[in-house]
């Protein structure tokens, strides 16, 4: 295997500004940054690729150039479509999107993008963005020739690991996997729903959670979520002491439940995690290639949480590489996929230019970068830091 290959940069979602009351807000990352990214690979000829010829150069069968760079998105949000998408094809770029089934928008419908509005159709203003694409849009992309769809498993769900206490819900992100696990239906629209974060009650008990993709999903004893909830009626979150307050007596009850070792109502039984994990691993790549007619060879596991047996189980159904995510013993192996992310300085065009840059270049060995890089490396080996 080659010891440099093309960079595998990856974003999730390209807007404007931010979507406001978007409990994922800060994975969108602005468009004209985006743009001028997108810019930057045009301006110094640099040749984006798919996986499929970047796992060319990654197991040695291509020499790299120094030139070449692999752009992908996940998650398959309606923004990719409306935003991200006209403005790489207008420089040129070619970019890679890994789509979950269950998180398309099963409409059928196609909904205006920036093209319209470059030829004059509609006003940007008009847009909506809010949500997932749709297969005609989906399918649109990957036949225009730069866009290719990828895997990002079937569900894109985080489920409960374990009995271990996490905290207590007070509105925000940390919701979104216990209210989508609640309400599987709404993953294609939830970015629009204005309600979502009252889906769950506030002060329900939180739990440990992972990609289902990794363990046997943990089902609470939903008395005592009951219990806890109904003592969170009793306070005001909005005054910070009254959580204090309230999170004491709430680890009471959690304690009362711990002790006769009664948190947990069951677990998944492991034909029943083997099931799943065929579902989101195999029935996904299925369903892609039924939709699109075309072949699906790559994997990128959500949350960068994955595992030996479920990398295993991909390349035994067709699968060439999948993404080595937060194991990071495994990113220099031949079928593994490294990232990372294009990360920009906030309201600073300038600086997010040098910094794309740098990261392009450091990779590529090129210097003063790949010194700068190496110092940084030592650095974060010394403060025991993680990358994730």
């Amino acid at each position: 295997m080659n010891t440099i290959n093309p960079p595998v940069i990856y974003y999730h979602s390209i807007a404007p500004d931010l979507f406001k009351g978007w409990v994922l807000d800060w994975l969108t990352m602005k468009l004209r940054f985006f743009e001028d990214q997108m810019a930057y690979l045009q301006q110094n000829n640099f040749d984006s690729i798919f996986l499929d010829k970047w796992l060319k150069y990654r197991q040695g069968e291509k020499a790299v150039k120094g030139n070449e760079v692999c752009l992908t998105i996940d998650d398959g949000l309606l923004d990719n479509w409306v935003y991200a998408y006209p403005v790489a094809k207008k420089y040129g770029q070619k970019l890679t999107l890994f789509v979950s089934p269950e998180c398309v928008d099963p409409r059928d419908i196609v909904r205006p993008n920036l093209e319209e509005v470059w030829s004059g159709k509609i006003e940007a203003a008009e847009l909506e963005a809010r949500g997932y694409m749709s297969w005609n849009e989906i399918k649109l992309m990957q036949e225009s020739g730069f866009v290719d769809i990828q895997c990002h498993t079937m569900t894109h769900a985080k489920y409960v690991k374990s009995s271990k206490l996490a905290g207590y819900y007070y509105g925000g992100y940390k919701g979104l996997h216990p209210i989508l696990n609640a309400n599987p239906a709404m993953r294609p629209y939830y970015m629009a729903d204005p309600e979502f974060e009252s889906r769950l009650p506030l002060g329900t008990p939180l739990f440990e959670e992972t990609s289902s993709v990794v363990t046997r999903r943990h089902y609470i004893n939903p008395d005592y979520v009951q219990e806890v909830i109904t003592l969170a009626k009793n306070y005001d979150f909005e005054d910070v002491g009254q959580r204090v307050v309230f999170e004491q007596q709430a680890k009471k009850i959690h304690q009362a439940y711990a002790d006769i070792d009664n948190l947990l109502a069951f677990v998944e039984e492991e034909d029943e995690f083997q099931r799943r994990l065929r579902y989101e691993v195999i029935e996904s790549k299925a369903i892609i290639e039924s939709k699109l007619g075309k072949t699906v060879e790559f994997m990128c596991w959500p949350h960068g949480d994955n595992s030996q047996q479920a990398h295993e189980l991909a390349k035994e159904n067709g699968y060439l590489a999948t993404t080595s995510g937060k194991m990071l013993t495994e990113q220099d192996k031949a079928d593994r996929i490294p990232r990372f992310g294009a990360s920009t300085f906030r309201n600073n065009l300038w600086l997010s230019r040098q910094k794309f840059n740098y990261k392009i270049c450091s990779h590529f060995h090129k210097q003063p970068y790949y010194a700068v890089w190496l110092a940084n490396e030592f650095k974060n080996k010394v403060m025991n830091k993680s990358p994730y």
